[in-house]
């Protein structure tokens, strides 16, 4: 074994197991009196009119494409309306509206922040992030502001709307008014980074509480414990993120909660309830009205839950986080008690594997996206890296990971190169079909989440098509060639 094999191998022995079960007491405690509130007051952000050239939009014989100027990856678009709402991409600061059914341009919006999100539509209003670090809500009618809050920098996630309000989350470091610094944005340029030449900590990272390792370099620079202030004032409990409830038509804030990293993909609102998973791999349970903490659990999850009845359905690290290799399973849980019915159709995952996805082409191409918003090693950043093994914002940004489609009783996912169907039951496999590609070189997963309509399924591939598969047998019925990387999934009208 080499050296550097080797030395890997200690560190792991060295590893303690992730920390999985109940700690809905432990959120309530730090959502309590006793510790600071989450910031109230943000800045406005701005928008201004933007044209498109007409030589953007071309005619096919089945549509019409749409050339966005930068180039930049595209999450997925939204459709409300007949109209299309979507990113100019991620390094952009640019959001469209275009007609559905021609590709017209409606209109085009500047925006004062980047990497903007899909978008969430309701009562003629459209809402979206952007990375750094504005959540906006624009007319869906003409792309005018309505309200903007500079919430913080990164957001990697996207809104939800539901009973007129908005949900997201946000790092709460120096997004609010009259806020001091994050204390990870204390120690920039204190903490060094392992390794020849031992590097300051980039410019711009995402801090992902629990932050143990901030804490000592902190101390020794002098500063003092995370969110304490002079003249005995309450403390910020350890948690790095907040969630946000906000009045859809004003941005009014309605409430929010302390939580212990950004949500995943986005949050999921059901009946009165709205579910979140952070990239810690917690998995939160709130009250729509007023946020009360229903439950919150450490289950190393790898995607957003899916709210079914009864049944809430997500998929799970299944290694142990110590000396395994990196393994995912899908598992379903009591919406009620949030106890586990099962867990099953674990398999290899590398492509939740942390070192060998930075080597990889979505790792490389991240990179290039966002230098220097890589997640630091030894600042908080491996809690996100050791549940879905992605470390960029633009990564985190898109990232969905094996997120389930329910659809005529029975469950299905896209879990690194293979489609599978499960029994809802009890998470067996009832069929999977392979995917093209090579797994290990193109990164990440090879599809995005099924969508489905008419009947069928539909996938986008990292190989430029979007397949129409057969929910019953798997069978792929009709390949539509899109011409380059999809990464996002589709969105059927």
């Amino acid at each position: 074994m080499s050296p550097l094999g080797a030395q890997d191998q200690e560190k792991d022995q060295d590893k303690k197991e992730p920390e999985k079960g109940d700690i809905t007491a432990k959120v309530r405690e730090m959502n309590s009196d006793k510790y600071a509130a989450p910031p109230t007051q943000f800045k406005p952000g701005h928008v201004e009119k933007k044209d498109l050239d007409a030589k953007a939009i071309t005619k096919t014989d089945t549509g019409f494409v749409i050339q966005m100027p930068s180039g930049a990856p595209i999450p997925t678009p939204t459709v409300y309306k007949n109209k299309i709402f979507v990113s100019g991409g991620f390094s952009t600061k640019e959001y469209y509206c275009f007609d559905a059914v021609d590709g017209k341009f409606v209109w085009g919006m500047s925006l004062d922040d980047d990497g903007p999100t899909s978008a969430v539509c309701a009562d003629d209003i459209t809402v979206f992030n952007t990375e750094s670090c504005t959540i906006f809500a624009l007319d869906a009618y003409t792309g005018k502001l309505i309200w903007a809050h500079y919430l913080g920098d990164p957001l990697t996630s996207t809104p939800t709307i539901a009973n007129g309000k908005v949900f997201t989350s946000y790092p709460v470091n120096a997004g609010a008014l009259n806020q001091k610094p994050n204390i990870l944005d204390k120690i920039k340029g204190k903490f060094k980074l392992p390794g020849k030449g031992k590097q300051a900590l980039p410019k711009e990272f995402l801090p992902v509480i629990p932050p143990d390792d901030a804490q000592e370099p902190a101390k020794e620079a002098g500063d003092k414990e995370p969110g304490a202030k002079e003249g005995g004032a309450k403390k910020q409990p350890h948690a790095s993120h907040a969630f946000i409830c906000l009045e859809l038509k004003t941005g009014k804030i309605l409430w929010q909660k302390w939580i212990d990293s950004d949500v995943m993909s986005a949050p999921v609102a059901v009946d009165d309830e709205v579910y979140a998973t952070t990239f810690s791999g917690t998995v939160y349970k709130f009250t729509q009205k007023d946020g009360e903490i229903i439950s919150a659990h450490r289950s190393r999850a790898t995607s957003a839950p899916v709210i079914v009845g009864k049944n809430i359905f997500l998929t799970q690290r299944a290694d142990n986080g110590k000396n395994e290799k990196a393994a995912e399973e899908i598992a379903g849980l009591d919406r009620t008690n949030g106890s586990q019915n099962f867990a099953a159709a674990r398999r290899e995952a590398i492509y939740l594997d942390g070192r060998l996805q930075a080597l990889s082409g979505l790792g490389k191409a991240a990179m290039k996206l966002d230098a220097g918003n890589a997640l630091a090693p030894g600042m908080g950043g491996k809690a996100a890296g050791a549940i879905i093994g992605q470390g960029t914002v633009s990564a985190m940004q898109a990232f969905v990971g094996s997120r389930i489609l329910h659809y005529k009783n029975a469950n299905y996912n896209c879990m690194g190169d293979e489609l599978i169907n499960t029994d809802p039951l009890d998470g067996k496999i009832r069929w999977r079909v392979k995917l093209k590609g090579d797994l290990a070189k193109l990164g990440g997963h090879l599809a995005a989440s099924p969508a489905a309509a008419g009947g069928q399924l539909f996938i986008s591939t990292v190989l430029g098509e979007v397949l129409q598969v057969d929910p019953d047998k798997g069978d792929v019925t009709k390949t539509f060639k899109v011409g380059s990387e999809v990464r996002s999934q589709p969105a059927i009208d």
